[in-house]
């Protein structure tokens, strides 16, 4: 059998008439049925069949028309190895029928036993060749006829390839290469000692060179010497983190994207290189073929949208523009370049550095050092200068010892600036809505990289994120000191000297500095004796502080000049009722009438939180609950008179005292009361709730808070000390009136 089938492969036969007469050898004489396939163009090409017996022709036609491998000659055409089947059971035809039509129709031929061999010729995998015996012959291939159906398979290919059939699959590969020379992506392939063996056209271009076979000239150490190439995260790739090292070490290897810069040129590219393993015969790998993916725009644009988010959020991170504008220096280095500054005009006619950064603390010292020692003029005619005079961007990408010269006169200055290698600057303004406010300066140096214009609009986006954080910090710090100069005139400016009595306040606003409005307190005295008032209006911002001041100013003025509590509220009532828009507050007024035989208070509140009564380590709210001011323009309210002890304290405050959260749970009235049951004096009540209150909140403070606290004396004390008096004065709150 093996010397018929080398007569034909001696045979100067076609391709055709090599499978007839292969066919005609191998059946029936070893089986009923052969099939011969062969891989074309990634399609399985039934290139033979031959069946002996009774409608061979029709069996033969069915076979050709199967749409793809039958089942006995699937198992070595995707597996590239031997199989043997010694028993077809209908499991086994169900396992590889297409269908329900092609299961009756692999039931029908009855098949018994197969072989399935693949072809190999030349050391490549060409196909397969299945011979299968059917119930008819009673045949079954059994472990010697496999091992004589491979030695067979060497045969067959033989016998193709001199008819010819392999001269085709060389015009393929032909095809192929000439296919990989016009593809985009450069495809390049090396061998087991890593040289260059092939490379196509956009490879060539891709690396600098003319034509491919210019590329394949260059040893492969100089081309990779040619770049600075580094990973993904920034970090120096080593050249065994090529995944073609790995894969012809036998390693799996995942993509891998490189960040390589021309050493000559200072051009940034990135690229993607996927690398695939070409095995011989025996597993080894013997070529790795790499598809290098040039993804410089989409990487750029990601970095790019990337940077600004992170720099966006640190420019909104605080209103000190100085700092964020350090740290967006530092989240420039060395994404964008080995250097990065900011410079902003002072008012003495020189561009002051803010910021500087580099990889290395102590270049950033050397920075700072010669920032001082050689300032920018806001006058030079050149440079970070002019840029600010004239608010366009300027790019420097070759900066030679020649350009240096000609910029910098002093020697000393030459030489230091020398010392930093500068391959390439770009200076863009800081643009805010007056205009330009400063400049961000870039250098590349040691990194030898240049700047694109894609480098340029991502820099000039920052300057104008910059110029926009900056013009908000000026803006918010004016509009701080508007609120703080109107939230004080809001306020007393310190408690008055009330007789018999020590007087002790707290006021904490809340939420933004620029902010005003909310709680108010006042003390003054009237004719019936001194009147404490405590407020709380609706809303924050400039409506608010507006109504604040007229509440407190209304009800000072008539409680001044009528010394009655409840008719204070009335006339606030009917003016707050009459204004067109919703005005609405609460107040509570404490009125404190001291004669030789008693002391009195007489408590009225407006929506407010009843005034709590101190008195013995006990606690209890005093005052007539009533409707808010402002709200209803015939609201009646009704006043409590009672008398104060000795070291009796009154306690009046907002609900921004009780309001104060630690989650979804109040600091609650029973806290409050908690606080100040032992209180000593108006002090240390105060004290007690600022520290209960900070003690228990969690989170930004809600809402504003006020506090005031009355102590009636027992009798008159020691005249206060100096530094008592100049502590009372000292802060807003807690802040007391000294007795006298």
């Amino acid at each position: 059998m093996l010397k018929a089938v080398a007569q034909i492969a001696d045979a100067s036969e076609t391709v055709q008439e090599t499978v007839g007469l292969l066919g005609e050898l191998l059946v029936p004489q070893l089986a009923d049925i052969c099939v011969i396939d062969v891989v074309r163009d990634d399609r399985i090409d039934r290139l033979a069949v031959a069946v002996a017996g009774p409608a061979a022709a029709t069996i033969e036609a069915a076979l050709r028309r199967r749409a793809s491998v039958a089942g006995p000659a699937e198992g070595a055409m995707r597996s590239n190895e031997p199989v043997l089947h010694e028993r077809w059971s209908d499991a086994s035809l169900r396992s590889v029928a297409l269908g329900d039509e092609d299961l009756a129709f692999l039931r029908s031929l009855e098949l018994r036993s197969s072989i399935s061999v693949p072809l190999r010729a030349r050391r490549h995998a060409i196909g397969s060749m299945a011979l299968i015996v059917t119930s008819r012959s009673g045949r079954r291939y059994d472990r010697e006829d496999l091992e004589f159906g491979e030695i067979l398979s060497g045969r067959v290919a033989l016998a193709l390839d001199n008819a010819g059939l392999f001269s085709e699959l060389e015009a393929l590969e032909a095809q192929q290469t000439a296919a990989l020379g016009s593809l985009a992506e450069a495809v390049t392939m090396q061998n087991a000692r890593g040289e260059l063996v092939y490379a196509n056209e956009a490879a060539a271009r891709a690396f600098g060179f003319r034509s491919a076979q210019e590329l394949l000239a260059t040893p492969l150490e100089q081309l990779n010497d040619a770049y600075e190439s580094y990973n993904e995260d920034g970090s120096p790739l080593r050249s065994e983190q090529l995944p073609s090292r790995q894969v012809l070490a036998g390693e799996p290897a995942s993509p891998l994207t490189i960040r390589a810069i021309h050493r000559a040129t200072g051009e940034e590219r990135w690229r993607i290189i996927k690398t695939t393993a070409v095995a011989d015969d025996g597993g080894v790998p013997r070529l790795a073929v790499n598809v290098i993916e040039d993804v410089t725009e989409v990487k750029r644009a990601e970095l790019a949208q990337r940077f600004l988010a992170r720099a966006g959020e640190l420019l909104s991170s605080s209103l000190d523009y100085e700092e964020t504008l350090a740290q967006v220096t530092r989240l420039a280095v060395p994404e964008l370049a080995d250097w990065c500054g900011v410079s902003l005009p002072d008012d003495h006619g020189y561009l002051r550095s803010v910021a500087v950064a580099h990889v290395d603390p102590t270049m950033v010292r050397f920075a700072q050092d010669y920032n001082q020692r050689y300032p920018t003029k806001t006058s030079d005619p050149a440079g970070a200068a002019q840029v600010v005079r004239d608010g366009e961007s300027q790019v420097v990408n070759e900066i030679t010892d020649e350009l240096l010269e000609q910029a910098i006169a002093d020697r000393e200055q030459l030489d230091a600036i020398r010392t930093l290698g500068m391959r390439a600057v770009m200076i863009v303004p800081i643009v805010a809505a007056g205009g330009v406010v400063g400049t961000i300066n870039f250098v590349s140096a040691e990194s030898g990289r240049t700047f694109t214009p894609a480098d340029v609009a991502l820099a000039e986006e920052i300057g104008r994120r910059a110029g926009t954080a900056i013009e908000n910090a000026r803006l918010y710090t004016e509009r701080s000191y508007v609120a703080h100069t109107l939230q004080a005139s809001l306020l007393p400016d310190e408690l008055p000297r009330i007789p018999r009595f020590e007087v002790a306040s707290l006021y904490r606003p809340a939420g933004e500095a620029s902010f005003v409005g909310g709680d108010f307190y006042d003390a003054f005295e009237t004719a019936a004796g001194w009147m404490l008032v405590v407020g709380d209006v609706t809303g924050r911002g400039v409506e608010a502080a507006a109504l604040t001041a007229q509440a407190r100013h209304t009800v000072r003025a008539v409680g001044a000049l009528l010394a009655d509590p409840a008719a204070a509220i009335d006339r606030l009532n009917r003016t707050l009722a009459a204004k067109p828009q919703l005005s609405i507050c609460t107040v509570a007024i404490v009125l404190l009438t001291e004669t030789e035989a008693a002391a009195t208070a007489t408590v009225v509140c407006a929506g407010h939180p009843r005034p709590l009564l101190v008195r013995d380590g006990a606690v209890r709210p005093v005052g007539s609950g009533g409707p808010m001011v402002g709200a209803w323009q015939d609201s009646v309210w009704e006043s409590e008179r009672f008398e104060l002890e000795p070291n009796d304290l009154l306690v009046l405050y907002t609900d921004g005292v009780t309001d104060a959260r630690a989650g979804a749970e109040r600091f609650s009235d029973e806290r409050l009361i908690a606080a100040v049951r032992d209180a000593a004096d108006a002090d240390d009540a105060v004290a007690r709730v600022l520290a209960a209150v900070e003690a228990f909140e969690r989170g930004p403070q809600a809402d504003d808070t006020a506090l005031v606290v009355a102590r009636r004396l027992a009798r008159p004390p020691r005249r206060a000390s100096a530094a008592s008096a100049a502590r009372s004065r000292q802060r807003r709150g807690p802040a007391r009136s000294p007795p006298r």
